[in-house]
């Protein structure tokens, strides 16, 4: 018997480089429309899924309008163009937790990777009107034809 190794449908090969084409724009799909202003930012998602719990889990990508003001108001890396974060939104109970991060330059490496320190992580929170995740509850539990 033999077998081939590819990879399945949605499995990206892992190439040793500090980023691949998974993080590309081509594979993720605007959550959002983009927020105006100096707080602005753009959403974008991947990978949504149904946990056993009833909740959503996904990648969200944030790009922000100003990336200066953003850096520093979440003391990041000057350098930094975007920031991915792995969420769990919890529609019935209207919270969310943001988990992992990631923190990505212009050429798409990674300049910072761990636990969230844009967002809390050890609780779920309430959504706060005008966030980030006020923008990925009403997309995810309110809007969801559009995902």
């Amino acid at each position: 018997m033999v077998f081939f190794a590819a990879p399945l449908m949605g499995q990206v090969e892992k190439t040793g480089d500090e980023h691949t084409d998974s993080f590309s724009a081509n594979n993720w799909s605007q959550l959002s429309a983009p927020t105006l202003g100096a707080k602005g930012f753009a959403l974008y998602s991947r990978d949504i899924r149904m946990n056993k719990s009833g909740q959503y889990e996904l990648w969200i990508k944030i790009v922000p309008a100003n990336t200066s003001a953003f850096n520093k108001r979440f003391n990041l890396p000057p350098n930094t163009a975007f920031v991915m974060q792995y969420s769990t939104v919890d529609c019935e109970n209207k919270s969310l937790k943001f988990e992992k991060l990631t923190v990505y330059n212009s050429s798409e490496s990674i300049l910072k990777s761990g636990q969230s320190t844009l967002f809390p992580t050890s609780k779920k929170d309430t959504i706060k009107r005008g966030s980030v995740g006020e923008a990925v509850y009403e997309n995810i539990c309110i809007k969801p034809e559009r995902n």
